[in-house]
């Protein structure tokens, strides 16, 4: 079994999360943050700004006249809509560095699936966090951790996902690689900056509740099991003791 330092260096080679994304993080935990920081931000990814003023523009919102500047773009679909679309941008871009599609795929549609999910559980569990707005993406990173992993260890990990079912994953990782996606994940959190709360769901989604308080985790694992149950699971689930630990 490999050191676990070992595994670490890997991921200290992996491509940086986008420093927008990242910063964009930071910045939107303030809830008074002025809208105008949030833009100016935005604006040096060209990418990204190309991407928010089509979305605006699509059907999906149907605004009546086209909207051309960034500032209106970012007023119109509110600061928590922003952040979800950039980190979702963010990660497709990040991804481009693996290699097997298939097992990518499947792992992008987890992440994609529970993140939608967990916004619309936040908008009828509130959580003692008092940061539901922070739903979508507590759903969308909470497996940084596998992702990376994939991308660092694309044959090994494609072959642990492969090999396995979702009562030994962890195990299976550990084994394997000398450390576990929740570890990697939350490593990857503290290097790349991400905000306390949202390390704290990358390290204990697996974890069996132990309180009474319903917190912004918890509305993650309830988001994963539904996400599992309805075919977007990227490893066979656990059985159903895992639901009766929920309940």
């Amino acid at each position: 079994m490999p050191e676990p330092d070992d595994r670490y260096r890997a991921l200290r080679r992996l491509p940086p999360f986008p420093a927008v994304a990242t910063k964009l993080l930071g910045l939107l935990a303030d809830e008074d943050v002025a809208i105008k920081k949030v833009v100016e931000l935005i604006k040096v990814d060209a990418a990204l700004t190309s991407e928010l003023l089509r979305i605006v523009n699509s059907p999906i919102y149907g605004f009546a006249s086209r909207i051309s500047s960034l500032q209106n773009a970012v007023t119109l679909l509110g600061f928590t809509t922003v952040r979800s679309f950039a980190l979702t941008v963010s990660m497709k871009g990040f991804l481009h560095t693996a290699l097997r599609i298939d097992l990518l795929r499947r792992i992008w549609r987890h992440s994609l699936a529970t993140a939608l999910l967990c916004d619309e559980l936040s908008s009828v569990c509130s959580t003692n966090m008092g940061r539901d707005d922070l739903a979508y993406t507590a759903g969308l990173l909470h497996n940084i951790g596998s992702l990376g992993l994939f991308v660092a260890h694309p044959r090994t990990y494609g072959e642990v996902l492969e090999s396995v079912n979702g009562q030994n994953l962890l195990e299976k990782e550990r084994q394997t690689l000398g450390i576990d996606h929740c570890d990697a994940g939350g490593w990857l959190a503290r290097n790349w900056g991400f905000p306390d709360e949202l390390r704290r769901v990358i390290i204990t989604h697996h974890h069996p509740p132990h309180d009474s308080k319903f917190e912004l985790v918890d509305l993650v694992r309830v988001a994963i099991m539904m996400t599992d149950t309805l075919g977007f699971a990227f490893v066979p689930p656990a059985k159903e003791s895992t639901l009766a630990e929920l309940r």
